[in-house]
């Protein structure tokens, strides 16, 4: 009787401690990420800008700028403006297939066995536009800058 009195406790505080260490189920839920919108000023600014643009996406960043992304041309663009709705800059994403025919024009006769791999056209209030494209060539990356004409501009 001790022996199986004995066994029934051990039995007991075995089981405790097992289920005492299951982490119980939590239930997830998905968390939705607040809709930003930006003051009417800045909006006011990028309408002017960007007329009948209608998927734009706003967030604030950490320096209390405003950015918006969109598509323009089907070219995913994104534009900062600061508080007061002055644009600051903008900076559209190219492939290799949707880059400028002059950009692609000069990056092949400069650099004939390079591989292109995608490119920036970057407009900013204090210089003028240019194109920033990451190329392969020889094995190494590089990156060209470029102007809209499509002249080298390293």
């Amino acid at each position: 009787m001790k022996k199986l009195t004995l066994i029934f406790c051990a039995v007991l505080i075995t089981s405790g401690i097992t289920f005492a260490q299951q982490k119980k189920s939590v239930k997830k839920t998905k968390t939705v990420a607040k809709k930003v919108e930006a003051p009417a000023t800045v909006k006011s600014s990028f309408d002017q800008a960007f007329a009948g643009t209608t998927d734009a996406k706003w967030t604030k960043t950490s320096a209390g700028h405003w950015s918006v992304g969109f598509l323009k041309d089907n070219i995913q663009t994104t534009a900062e403006y600061d508080a007061d709705g002055k644009w600051i800059s903008t900076r559209s994403t190219y492939d290799a297939q949707t880059l400028p025919g002059s950009v692609a024009g000069t990056l092949k006769a400069k650099y004939p066995a390079a591989t292109i791999k995608d490119g920036w056209k970057i407009e900013r209030a204090d210089v003028a536009a240019y194109y920033k494209v990451n190329i392969q060539d020889n094995g190494a990356e590089k990156a060209v800058l470029l102007n809209e004409a499509g002249t080298v501009t390293e």
